[in-house]
C-alpha cells in the first residue's frame, strides 16, 4: 500500500515515496468518478447492485448508503473500477429518496434510490 504520495496540483505526474511507482496500467486517472445502480426503486428487501469507475486506482473508497445494508468501504482496482457491490433495502426504512455515495480523496460519485415504494405503506387491497 502506498503510504506517502505527494501530488502536485498543476503537474500531470505523481511522485511516490516509500513504495514502488505505479505501473502505466495503475497510474492515477484524471476521470471524474461515477457509479451506476441496477434499479432506482424498490420495496423493503430489494437487492441492489452498484458498480463504478473513474476512481484513483488501488485506493480505498468510503460508501454512504442510508436505508440500505451493505459494506461501508471498498477499494478501486488497478484500473480505477469498482465491481458490483450488493446492497439491500433494510426493514423499517421509510419511503423516500436516498443518495448512495462513494467518496474517495475528496471526490464524490452518487446515485439516487427511491424506496421503499409507496405500496409498502398501504395494506394489501388498498385502493386509491
Amino acid at each position: 500500500m502506498i503510504k506517502h504520495a505527494i501530488m502536485m496540483a498543476m503537474a500531470s505526474t505523481v511522485t511516490v515515496m516509500g513504495a514502488l511507482a505505479p505501473t502505466a496500467s495503475a497510474s492515477i486517472r484524471q476521470d471524474e468518478p461515477y457509479i451506476v445502480i441496477e434499479k432506482t426503486t424498490g420495496p423493503t428487501g430489494t437487492t441492489l447492485f452498484v458498480a463504478g469507475g473513474g476512481f484513483i486506482p488501488n485506493l480505498a473508497i468510503s460508501i454512504f448508503h442510508p436505508g440500505l445494508s451493505g459494506p461501508d468501504s471498498t477499494k478501486a482496482d488497478e484500473n480505477g473500477f469498482v465491481p458490483a457491490i450488493t446492497f439491500r433495502v433494510r426493514e423499517g426504512t421509510p419511503a423516500g429518496r436516498y443518495n448512495i455515495q462513494y467518496r474517495q480523496a475528496g471526490r464524490i460519485a452518487q446515485v439516487e434510490f427511491q424506496g421503499p415504494e409507496w405500496i409498502d405503506s398501504h395494506p394489501a387491497g388498498y385502493q386509491h
